[in-house]
């Protein structure tokens, strides 16, 4: 007797399934089937773990019969597959999957076999619908040869079958002179003598397995990229012949410098660095008129990815250099209807110029990063300190941050893994010797290795990204405290540091200002009432840790402060705070003896509303920090900036991107028309918007000066 399950049916319905052998199988309403013979053992399959089907044993078509509805229906049992097991002699009848089951079915089996690809070592495959088409055509193609399959070559028995072949000595195989001692520019190359006749190269790869007299520029390409791919030293050598010693110039209508460089950045993916030299000295002395931007980039990275440092600066500066002065001033609408020709070929120059400008920031930004991730701070610096040379160059040039695509967030974060690693004191113990060997000299580093990253960011088109911004923060103030408020000289602390103070009329966003420049929510308190600030506020930035618990508690806390740390002060509103006329005396004459002897004081903001522009209040302000700064009785050297406030607010719909703020030109005009008239018509202005985040990194390039006395 057989037990077999099937699914769920109706109440009431008991069908009984018959055929021409004598079998009977009865179903109940409880889904439960009996099957009553007497010869199946002697049907079944003979392995006994393969089970069989009853239609495999009873090949005559079954007979259903539903007495309830009086149907009748002769065929194959279809709604159940039946299946038997020699092992238990128990078979089930199961439900016959739908066809959406099968499909997924079908889908993850299909994933199994790419995952197991992909372990095996082989490229991933598109998934698109048209590159799927693609791909059965390919295959139909090849005789139904799987793509993957061409990859799984023989390589022994390849290079036993070449070295039976005579070959003479391959001159790429002799090492030749490295740039290091020879700089590219120096070296002579000497072309090879050849009859004019293009040998056979035989090479790995199936799809491409040789080149000839008839091979294209595609083929080619199709070549260096399997053998770069697949690190296939042979074709490299190959190839390389091919191009530098068997073809001219002319060949794939002048396109041989591209190959060229191509070649150089395969042989460098596999650290090749004589056939690179080669292909990057002819590409010089046979293509430089159609060398292009992108491909000396290309070659930069190689370089870089190979340790070739002093090559990939000569490469840069060969290729890549900055354009003659005065070629954005040249103006084509000078020429005449004769010269017509000259302006298309202005314009071509201007274009190309600009791209090489583009990669050429690009290319330096690779060098900076790869110097301050592998520790390198000296080296890195310099680099920023070229990207911050080109700034100029680079905005009288046109382009846009988009443009530039430049990745200024991860510039920042390996500078403040070196600035890390100095303060846990990984060059303490540097003498003069390992300076020398090093070439790093602490003695001669920034308080902060980032503020060399923002020099070069501030010389370039802002791109206002939160993500930069908030990596700069992270890096320029680790630690914030509120340290004291001060009614008069007595109270302020000690002058151990530098110092900014913000001053400017109530309601105007000091504390708005301060919370967005150190990226913190509440670290000033902000209120929509007017002359909230009382005091002078001190904040302490990148102080020794624990202070806060020294201030509130009075502990003894170990530690120092960082080299970077400095004071950020908020000074009481002016204007219409209410507040009484005496308490308005005192802070004006608290803040003239401020100005004027404090002598850590480096910065002076003055905050100025940039929808109304400057009121009296503020013109007060500037007669007095005008007077105070032409004073011989000053004590400090602090630099005044005017900061324009609420940009955002003159903006409808602004946002950090595409139109964080602006100023009215009658504001404009309203401003220098002010400092002019109190004598301070020398100061710098910045237009910061706490809203959108605009002018942060301008305002924190004068913070700097605080960090660093």
């Amino acid at each position: 007797m057989v037990i077999m399950s099937i699914g769920r049916r109706s109440s009431g319905q008991m069908p009984t399934i018959s055929n021409n052998n004598g079998i009977s199988i009865i179903a109940t309403a409880t889904a439960m089937l009996v099957l009553q013979t007497t010869h199946v053992s002697s049907l079944m399959s003979p392995s006994p773990s393969r089970p069989i089907t009853l239609g495999a044993l009873y090949r005559a078509p079954l007979t259903c019969t539903n007495r309830k509805s009086n149907c009748r229906s002769t065929g194959p049992f279809s709604w159940t597959s039946l299946m038997m097991s020699q092992e238990d002699g128990l078979a089930t009848a199961t439900k016959t999957p739908s066809k959406r089951a099968q499909r997924k079915a079908a889908q993850r089996a299909k994933k199994q076999r790419q995952q197991k690809q992909s372990v095996n070592g082989n490229k991933a495959t598109s998934q698109h619908p048209e590159a799927i088409i693609k791909r059965e055509l390919q295959k139909q193609s090849n005789n139904n040869i799987n793509r993957n399959n061409r990859r799984k070559h023989n390589f022994a028995e390849r290079a036993r079958f070449l070295e039976k072949k005579e070959h003479d000595k391959d001159e790429l195989d002799t090492p030749v002179n490295g740039l290091r001692d020879n700089p590219m520019s120096m070296i002579r190359y000497e072309e090879s003598e050849s009859n004019g006749e293009i040998s056979v190269h035989p090479l790995h790869s199936n799809a491409v397995d040789k080149l000839d007299a008839s091979t294209t520029a595609d083929e080619v390409v199709k070549a260096i990229k399997r053998a770069q791919n697949l690190h296939d030293l042979h074709d490299i050598l190959e190839i390389a012949h091919f191009l530098l010693e068997e073809v001219d110039i002319s060949f794939a209508y002048g396109y041989r410098g591209s190959l060229l460089s191509r070649l150089a950045v395969a042989s460098l993916h596999i650290d090749n660095y004589n056939v690179a030299e080669r292909c990057i000295i002819e590409r010089r002395r046979s293509h430089r008129s159609s060398m292009l931007p992108m491909e000396s980039a290309a070659i930069v990275r190689g370089l870089l990815r190979c340790h070739h440092i002093e090559e990939a600066w000569e490469v840069l500066e060969d290729e890549l250099h900055l354009p003659l002065d005065g070629w954005v001033d040249f103006d084509p609408s000078t020429f005449n209807d004769d010269e017509l020709h000259l302006e298309e070929e202005a314009v071509r120059r201007q274009l190309e110029i600009r791209d090489a400008l583009i990669h050429r920031a690009r290319s330096i930004g690779s060098i900076a990063s790869r110097h301050f991730y592998e520790q390198e701070p000296t080296a890195g610096m310099n680099a920023m300190k070229k990207l911050k040379e080109m700034g100029g160059v680079v905005q009288e040039a046109g382009l846009t941050a988009k443009d530039l695509g430049m990745p200024w967030e991860r510039f920042v974060r390996g500078a403040a893994l070196c600035e890390k690693s100095r303060r846990d004191g990984k060059w303490d113990d540097m003498d003069d010797d390992k300076t020398a060997k090093s070439g790093e000299d602490p003695s001669a580093w920034p308080c902060n290795f980032v503020y060399n990253v923002l020099d070069a960011m501030v010389s370039f088109p802002p791109e206002n990204k939160d993500v930069t911004f908030e990596a700069l923060c992270n890096a320029l103030v680790r630690r914030t405290v509120f340290v004291t408020g001060a009614v008069d000289m007595d109270g302020c602390p000690e002058a151990d540091r530098g110092e900014v103070a913000f001053i400017g009329r109530s309601n105007v966003g000091k504390s708005s200002l301060v919370n967005m420049l150190t990226n913190r929510k509440s670290l000033a308190f902000t209120s929509k009432t007017p002359g909230k600030t009382q005091q002078f506020n001190y904040f302490a930035v990148n102080d020794k840790p624990e202070l806060a618990r020294q201030i509130r508690y009075g502990d003894d806390v170990p530690g120092s402060k960082d080299l970077d740390a400095f004071y950020m002060v908020d000074l009481p509103g002016f204007g219409f705070a209410k507040v009484s006329q005496q308490q308005r005396q005192e802070w004006s004459d608290f803040m003239d003896e401020y100005l004027l002897q404090r002598e850590t004081l480096r910065v002076v903001f003055h905050l100025i509303d940039a929808r109304h522009g400057p009121t009296d209040e503020d013109g007060k302000i500037m007669q007095k920090v005008g007077t105070i700064m032409g004073s011989d009785q000053k004590q400090n050297n602090a630099k005044y900036v005017i900061i324009l406030t609420k940009a955002d607010k003159n903006v409808k719909g602004a946002n950090s991107e595409k139109n964080p703020g602006r100023v009215a030109q009658s504001v404009r005009d309203k401003l220098k028309a002010t400092m002019k008239a109190n004598k301070v018509g020398f100061a710098p202005i910045v237009l910061t918007s706490a809203e959108t985040r605009l002018g942060r990194e301008e305002v924190w390039k004068y913070l700097r000066l605080a960090a660093e006395s």
